[in-house]
């Protein structure tokens, strides 16, 4: 009987590799960059990854889902801004300004998150899920509106024009070339009128 050869693992034993998924995002959109966002099924983003497929789908349900993680989670850092804002008196477009730069400060990589925001713009499928992933932060800047003053139809009508221009103002910078998006943001927000408190 001839002798099997053995195939060495691939896998290494003992621990589990962690996994950041900032680095898993970035591979990702390099995948897509070379090859379409269309063309690179999940299993290609894991195996380049160095990481199995179910592995991935804990932190990932889907390819949307890893070009949208970046806007994900900054919700926390607006929150407590908007609410010192509110303390503190000063004027809602500083506040809201201000809320903004504390979420540019939060990103692990700007460059990344500069790359899922092209893609965003660039994918029909990926932008139809904008309204979605900014609603809970659309009430929140709506909530704080009315904290501020303004009546509760005014503030619901201004939390939709603010979410538009502001999410309009993310794509703007990541298709230019600033290093950080906080002037065209600040740019975008001196086309709104907010009520004076």
């Amino acid at each position: 009987m001839p002798e099997q050869t053995q195939r060495p693992s691939l896998r290494a034993s003992g621990r589990p590799v962690t996994i950041d998924p900032e680095a898993v995002a970035r591979q990702a959109l390099e995948l897509f960059a070379t090859r379409g966002y269309d063309a690179v099924s999940m299993a290609e983003i894991a195996a380049e990854a160095g990481i199995g497929r179910k592995s991935l789908y804990r932190y990932f349900e889907s390819k949307a889902a890893i070009v949208w993680g970046g806007a994900l989670g900054a919700s926390d850092v607006s929150d407590r801004v908007l609410e010192e804002s509110v303390r503190n008196g000063v004027a809602v477009e500083v506040g809201l300004l201000a809320s903004t730069a504390a979420i540019v400060d939060s990103l692990p990589d700007l460059e990344v998150t500069r790359g899922r925001l092209r893609l965003i713009s660039e994918h029909a499928e990926l932008m139809a899920q904008s309204p979605l992933i900014f609603e809970e932060q659309r009430g929140r800047v709506e909530d704080y509106l009315v904290q501020c003053g303004a009546p509760q139809e005014e503030a619901h009508y201004l939390s939709v024009a603010y979410s538009t221009v502001n999410f309009a103002a993310w794509i703007r910078w990541a298709r230019g070339v600033e290093d950080s998006p906080v002037n065209c943001l600040a740019r975008a927000l001196e086309v709104l009128r907010f009520p004076q408190q």
